[in-house]
């Protein structure tokens, strides 16, 4: 009897855990078939808990809310301070691509971007620092 009374309680968290996944898809990047899912605040927040950075691409009557729903959700996840540095580089570069005016440029923004969002997202989720479980082996 004791081996099976772990079944129960784990047969609901997975059933829990599927049906949660479920309900919380991130699009990752902006499309035009895609925009008005991408550009939601819902969307924004897991986004921004992922420590996905936002590259530009939504409507401005619904740019403000995503960006404050992104920063909401990097905001939730305790982070390893390594990390830190990242966030910052990424919402000062995510600023510079709204703020540019030429399609050259925000392409060289990007790519620093995508360079800057790799690192946060490694460091946030690398064995090595504390979030996953820290300590060298």
């Amino acid at each position: 009897m004791r081996k099976r009374s772990w079944l129960i309680p784990f047969a609901l968290v997975a059933a829990a855990f599927a049906l949660l996944s479920g309900c919380a898809t991130v699009v990752d990047q902006p499309t035009p078939s895609n925009l008005a899912a991408y550009c939601t605040a819902d969307n924004a927040y897991r986004l921004g808990y992922l420590s996905h950075a936002y590259f530009g691409g939504c409507p401005k009557e619904t740019e403000g809310a995503f960006l404050s729903a992104l920063q909401r959700g990097r905001a939730y996840r305790a982070n390893p301070p390594q990390a830190l540095p990242y966030y910052q580089q990424m919402e000062a570069t995510e600023k510079q691509i709204i703020a540019a005016t030429t399609d050259a440029e925000r392409d060289r923004l990007r790519v620093q971007l995508r360079d800057t969002e790799w690192w946060a997202i490694h460091i946030a989720n690398c064995s090595c620092s504390y979030v996953g479980g820290g300590g060298r082996d």
